[in-house]
């Protein structure tokens, strides 16, 4: 009797434990998901996206994004977006990361993302976003009910989810 009383207390103190566990746990996104997403506040959305680089998921939309922020800072040129992470977005890359006190590696993780996430803002109420370039250019997102995130490029404003396995913009063929 005695034992049984001791395996329904650890029972019950697994199972608070195990839940506490679980609320305690914050919400993340990760690339087995297929997209940039979030939950809750958009402003920590891209704290733990990527990688993305050379040789990591080097040909998608999310590169595409990654670029049309490099270009929005100055360091790609509009004609570079090609959804390619080749070595023109590479050595913009790493100007980008050394420019702001990262370690230059050429790779699009989440302190790099993280960083770039400070220049978001909210453009016309909750839902629609845009990146503020060093510049004078701005790149459009969009953050879906689901939670994932969508971008527009060109003057049509082709917008497209930000897949990390699809390059489904115009200019990405």
């Amino acid at each position: 009797m005695h034992r049984l009383i001791r395996a329904a207390a650890l029972a019950v103190a697994v199972a608070t434990f195990g839940a506490v566990v679980t609320v305690a746990a914050p919400a993340s996104a990760s690339v087995s998901q297929g997209y940039v997403a979030g939950s809750g506040t958009w402003t920590d959305d891209w704290n733990d996206e990527g990688p993305i680089s050379a040789s990591t998921r080097s040909y998608s939309n999310v590169v595409a994004m990654w670029q049309m922020i490099l270009w929005a800072d100055g360091y790609l040129a509009y004609s570079d977006v090609d959804c390619r992470f080749g070595p023109v977005t590479t050595a913009a890359t790493k100007k980008w990361q050394t420019a702001r006190g990262l370690v230059a590696d050429g790779v699009v993780g989440p302190k790099t993302l993280a960083k770039a996430a400070t220049r978001l803002g909210v453009y016309e109420g909750e839902g629609w976003y845009y990146y503020d370039g060093a510049g004078s250019e701005i790149v459009h997102f969009g953050r879906l009910a689901d939670g994932r995130w969508d971008m527009s490029i060109g003057i049509d404003l082709e917008w497209q989810p930000l897949s990390y396995a699809a390059a489904t913009f115009d200019r990405c063929s």
